[in-house]
């Protein structure tokens, strides 16, 4: 059994010190515009003016205005996104699932909510974190429901606590308000889950 190495919020903000981010952004970050549904994600944009110019992600555009996470996303951050492609919500499994998600604003909100951290991710800290932790590693979610990472085959990949797995990539689109990781599938609530509201320190970070 691998030994998690989870990457808490306190982490998250100890990495992403404005001095630490601006001395390391250079080396942490790609530099090179990440280009994300034919469209370049330029520094200059926030991550919901990138997600608005790509072509594949209309759907997750249009579901981060249902939710109210769209002006959190336009704002200062830091944040990173993993951003589910339209066929990442089109194969959500079972249909059932699917119209639950896209049925209930609770539920959206708070599924949404679990693909957003809030502090810079890159590529790097997760591989290093996945080095740490014997193979995997965690990043806890605004919603506080826990995102596993893992390299695998050559690609990293990000389970939900259904052990649903997402491939990520393109990752590192940089934005003027933090990071943008694509993923090719939709991370779920845990199977019991009802939507209820959120609680204790994943509340006090919420848009």
């Amino acid at each position: 059994m691998h030994r998690y190495q989870t990457i808490s919020r306190r982490t998250l903000f100890a990495l992403t010190g404005a001095g630490i981010v601006t001395a390391c952004s250079r080396d942490r970050f790609r530099t090179d515009p990440v280009v994300l549904g034919g469209a370049s994600v330029l520094p200059e944009m926030t991550i919901m003016e990138a997600i608005d110019a790509s072509a594949d992600h209309g759907r997750l555009a249009a579901a981060l205005r249902k939710s109210g996470l769209a002006e959190a996303l336009s704002g200062p951050g830091p944040f990173t996104l993993l951003a589910p492609t339209d066929r990442a919500f089109i194969g959500i499994r079972p249909k059932s699932e699917g119209a639950r998600v896209g049925g209930d604003p609770d539920i959206l909100k708070r599924t949404l909510r679990g693909h957003v951290f809030p502090a810079k991710v890159s590529a790097v800290d997760i591989a290093s974190g996945i080095d740490e932790g014997t193979g995997e590693t965690r990043v806890l979610g605004l919603n506080g429901v826990p995102v596993a990472f893992s390299a695998e085959e050559g690609a990293t990949s990000a389970y939900d606590t259904r052990g649903r797995r997402a491939i990520l990539g393109p990752m590192d689109a940089v934005a003027s308000n933090g990071l943008i990781h694509v993923i090719d599938a939709v991370l779920l609530l845990p199977a019991d889950e009802a939507g209820e509201g959120e609680s204790g320190e994943a509340e006090k970070v919420s848009p």
